[in-house]
């Protein structure tokens, strides 16, 4: 493929996801016509890219986020965490639509249909995709060497848990804490895990 069609392919590609945002931020369902439509492109063209309008919620996950959340992270763990937090809360506290209208998606295939399985399941399809858990891991990879393998992979697991659209949830909609305190809320529970992970280490180095 040439270098001309790539980049044309991508602006498309592009387009339809920035389209999908767009109908959530109108309060309008996201479906492939519409998103053909605001785009600019024939539907036809939309259903090359995306057959359903669940993978197209699902592209805005990582092309919300982009490299906007890992760039120029600090060499310090802490740091690293604390400012990868940090901007993920901005970016998703800042257009909540757009991310519950993402989680809403992901969920919908846990719908069960007559055979009591998730309709329209592809098992070689993930429900969520692994963006956030790459994330963090990237912003935790200084102390890879540090920690033990097993608490290096429970730390990540637990930070994982405490940032993103389901943590957005939490602080915004069960603890009803404005987007300012959501995401303090946020950071300090990550840098809490973090010290305890790193307490935790350097108690078993001197046992």
């Amino acid at each position: 493929m040439s270098e001309g069609r790539r980049n044309q392919k991508l602006r498309t590609r592009r387009a339809l996801v920035d389209a999908a945002v767009t109908l959530v931020r109108e309060g309008r369902p996201v479906t492939i016509a519409d998103a053909a439509e605001v785009a600019q492109v024939s539907v036809a063209t939309a259903y090359r890219y995306f057959s359903h309008p669940r993978d197209l919620l699902r592209e805005t996950q990582s092309t919300a986020l982009g490299f906007e959340a890992l760039a120029d992270l600090p060499d310090d763990p802490a740091e690293r965490v604390d400012q990868l937090v940090s901007r993920v809360a901005d970016l998703q506290l800042g257009d909540e639509a757009v991310w519950r209208a993402v989680l809403r998606s992901s969920l919908e295939r846990w719908t069960p249909s007559d055979a009591g399985a998730p309709e329209d399941a592809d098992d070689s399809v993930p429900i969520r995709n692994r963006f956030r858990l790459d994330l963090s891991r990237t912003a935790l990879e200084p102390l890879a060497g540090t920690l033990p393998p097993d608490l290096h992979r429970r730390l990540l697991m637990a930070v994982t848990l405490v940032y993103g659209v389901e943590a957005l949830i939490t602080t915004r909609d069960v603890c009803e804490l404005d987007p300012a305190e959501a995401k303090d809320v946020m950071r300090w529970a990550a840098g809490a895990l973090l010290e305890a992970a790193l307490r935790e280490a350097e108690g078993d180095d001197r046992g």
